[in-house]
This record gives C-alpha cells, sequence and structure tokens, in this order.
C-alpha cells in the first residue's frame, strides 16, 4: 500500500489511523506542481519523509500532467511491488475529490482508503492535536492572512477553530482555504524545527493569491 502524501494534518491522520488498523504502507508518494508542493520547498517534504520512516517518491509535474504522471508513478509502483494494492487519501467530504479517486482506483486497479470520509470537521482537528500531532499552517487564501505560521497543536486548537470561523473559512480548510506541514507527532521519530521563515504573498495563477510561509531552514531535531 502506499499513501497519496501533501504533508499536511490530514493525510497524516488519515495515515496514521491505517497504521493502526495494521495497514502496511512501503511508500508515501508526492507531487510537486511547478517544483512545489502546497507552495514549500520540495525539499521539507522529503526531510518529512525521513522523519517519519517511510520511503517517500516524489515527482515534479504541472496542473495539466498530474493526472497523467499520477497513473505512470503508481503503475511503476505495482510493478516495483507487488504489495501496492491500495493507497491511502485524506479527503473529508467533497464529492468530486472522491469521485476522481474512485475513478483513479478503478483506472489502476488498486483499492483506496479514505478513513476520514464524512467524519465532523471540527472533530478530525481535535483528533489530529489529541493524539499529539503539530502542525503549521504554510500557505492561505490571501483573505486569511492570519493564518501563515500558526501552530495547531494541543494548546492551540480551540483558538484556532474560533479563528477560521470568525474567517468564514473551514477549520480543516477542506476547500483549499489553506494548506499545513505537520512537523511532530507520534508517527515522527524526528521533530520538524524551523529555524527560518518568511510570510510571502505570491499569485499562484490557477487558486489566485496566496500567503506563503516560505520556509528557508529547517532541521530534524532528535526527540527525547
Amino acid at each position: 500500500m502506499f499513501c497519496s502524501w501533501s504533508g499536511g494534518k490530514d493525510i497524516t491522520l488519515a495515515l496514521y489511523k491505517c497504521l493502526n488498523e495494521g495497514k502496511k504502507v512501503h511508500f508515501l508518494l508526492n507531487f510537486a506542481v511547478d517544483g512545489k508542493s502546497h507552495g514549500l520547498n520540495r525539499e521539507i517534504i522529503k526531510s518529512q519523509a525521513e522523519a517519519i520512516g517511510i520511503p517517500l517518491i516524489q515527482r515534479a509535474t504541472t496542473w495539466e500532467n498530474y493526472e497523467h504522471d499520477f497513473d505512470e508513478e503508481v503503475l511503476k509502483l505495482k510493478e516495483k511491488s507487488k504489495c501496492i494494492t491500495g493507497m491511502i487519501v485524506g479527503d473529508i467530504d467533497l464529492e468530486c475529490h472522491l469521485d476522481w479517486i474512485k475513478k483513479k482506483s478503478t483506472d489502476l486497479c488498486i483499492e483506496y482508503y479514505e478513513p476520514l470520509w464524512k467524519r465532523n470537521r471540527e472533530e478530525i482537528l481535535h483528533e489530529f492535536v489529541s493524539e499529539g500531532f503539530e502542525a503549521i499552517v504554510v500557505n492561505c487564501a490571501a483573505s486569511a492572512k492570519f493564518l501563515p505560521g500558526r501552530t495547531i497543536n494541543r494548546e492551540t486548537a480551540e483558538n484556532f477553530i474560533r479563528d477560521t470561523k470568525k474567517a468564514g473559512i473551514c477549520p480543516c480548510g477542506e476547500n483549499g482555504e489553506f494548506h499545513t506541514l505537520v512537523i511532530d507527532g507520534p508517527l515522527f521519530k524526528k521533530k520538524i524545527e524551523i529555524l527560518e521563515s518568511k510570510i510571502e504573498e505570491t499569485d499562484t495563477g490557477k487558486f489566485g493569491k496566496k500567503w506563503i510561509l516560505n520556509i528557508k531552514k529547517w532541521r530534524l531535531k532528535p526527540k527525547l
């Protein structure tokens, strides 16, 4: 099995739940669109995978070529390992996302696992932090400038939910309002420590103006 990986909180929780159910996950599969993963330097996703301890397969692509490249990489994985019979995905309730996953499942002859599907959005966030995970907001819509760099953990969860509601956005960012990078948690053998970062405004074209947390320096910090 592989996990369709973005590095964010929802897919991390989905992976965690599947592992706790005894599923064997052999690879994380990540696509860097136009050289970045949700606006992040693709190298930090490599560090994240190293911190977790599951091999990462990362491919550069574009939105135009994404589906072709996804199919190609999954077929390569299936050829490489007979253990690749399914994929883990972290969608919550957007039917268009599930429709795409179902199509890929049929096209590629693999099963799919959506452990967060139809769960309450706030409950998902609470479960994420109660399990001991920590994430940082790395990009968001320009209308929610207050979010970049915000940490989501046990101490900040309630305030984070309150602030997203005030801004009129989903506390999980399910509609693409924001994306996170998980930096610590029970899956992590090391913690990602951000050493230098800067909030920048950017125009991503397809998705309009966004605030990006440009993480310039980081390190993997051993855990006690």
